[in-house]
């Protein structure tokens, strides 16, 4: 009887040592850092059905035109039949006053459909939801808007055969980036 419960209890000591240990193992976990980007982001949340290379052009003083090169930010989009998150990070130090998004160079570029429009500065931000998005944004002549309330729009080639689709800000866009950055 005595050994019975000898190795009755050996066999629980054991099974419970070894349960101990492997619980420890999981408990040590590496530290991750977190590294903070108190850079100025762009997100446009948009559904884009082919691939293609979006652009974001800022000016930091009064309205220019043209917006020069140097200023701007490119990002690869790849195609997706749902929304996704397209990000813009500025420069170091850049806070815009105005900003004009290139809804891409792909010809054949079927309807886009915007979602959501976001800007981050540090803990603050702003967001402009669906249809919201042409409350601050005008387009030019190669984008056209196919269905508003659904914030559908379509880029096209002018009838002088130019295809450069792409929506500037308005003053109230302005108004919200000085919101943000105070």
């Amino acid at each position: 009887m005595r050994t019975k419960l000898f190795f009755a209890s050996l066999i629980l000591f054991v099974t419970f040592t070894s349960c101990k240990k492997e619980a420890g193992k999981d408990e040590v976990k590496p530290v991750e850092v977190e590294t903070k980007n108190n850079n100025f982001q762009v997100t446009l949340t948009a559904t884009v059905k082919t691939d293609d290379n979006f652009q974001l052009y800022y000016s930091q003083d009064a309205y220019e035109v043209p917006y020069k090169e140097e200023n701007s930010v490119w990002t690869a989009v790849k195609a997706n039949d749902n929304p996704q998150d397209i990000v813009f990070n500025l420069p170091e130090d850049v806070i815009p006053n105005y900003i004009r998004i290139d809804f891409g160079t792909n010809e054949g570029q079927k309807e886009i459909v915007i979602k959501n429009f976001r800007m981050k500065y540090y803990s603050k931000s702003f967001e402009a939801k669906d249809s919201l998005f042409f409350n601050y944004f005008i387009p030019n002549d190669c984008v056209k808007i196919i269905d508003k309330k659904n914030s559908v729009v379509q880029n096209i080639k002018t009838k002088e055969g130019k295809y450069d689709p792409l929506f500037y800000s308005e003053k109230a866009l302005y108004d919200q980036i000085q919101l943000i950055v105070k």
